[in-house]
């Protein structure tokens, strides 16, 4: 009896150890692929010039359930209102979009290094997802100090609301 337990002991025990290096290994394998997808998004970069380059501002939306409107916040530095177009696509899907251009001189030299590089020029685009039947005149957007602020309702006027059943 104490050898069948102790065989079911090492089984399990195996089991559970096999178990946790399928879980690494996917781990690792997971961590893999997102570096390769990573770097090659870099290279695709890299590759196009500078002015057709598509990045997406960062956002923060702000859903409070007690305001009949939600807000989205974009980070737009150095960018004025005239700079940002905000347009309805399709039904639902809300456009912010426009190119911040460089403020280098264009005629720099090829002796004229920069060792860091990391603001984003070249056009951007932003989409979010915006109650079905939203319509264009319930959009507001205003930009302040590079922060760009739109909002619109909640749900969409005539939009009837169903209570719980």
């Amino acid at each position: 009896m104490t050898v069948t337990t102790s065989t079911h002991h090492k089984l399990s025990h195996s089991q559970n150890t096999n178990e946790q290096f399928q879980a690494l290994d996917r781990a690792l394998a997971r961590r893999y692929v997102f570096r390769l997808l990573h770097e090659q998004r870099l290279r695709r970069i890299q590759e196009q010039p500078q002015g057709e380059v598509i990045f997406r501002p960062r956002v923060e939306i702000c859903d409070d359930p007690s305001s009949s409107r939600v807000t989205a916040t974009l980070e737009l530095p150095g960018m004025k209102a005239d700079d940002v177009r905000v347009t309805l696509e399709r039904d639902n899907l809300l456009a912010i979009s426009g190119e911040r251009v460089s403020k280098a001189p264009p005629d720099l030299s090829a002796s004229v290094k920069f060792p860091v590089k990391e603001i984003k020029y070249g056009k951007f685009l932003r989409t979010l997802d915006v109650p079905s039947g939203t319509m264009m005149s319930t959009i507001s957007a205003a930009m302040s100090d590079g922060m760009l602020l739109v909002s619109w309702p909640r749900s969409p006027p005539g939009a009837t609301t169903r209570s719980p059943q």
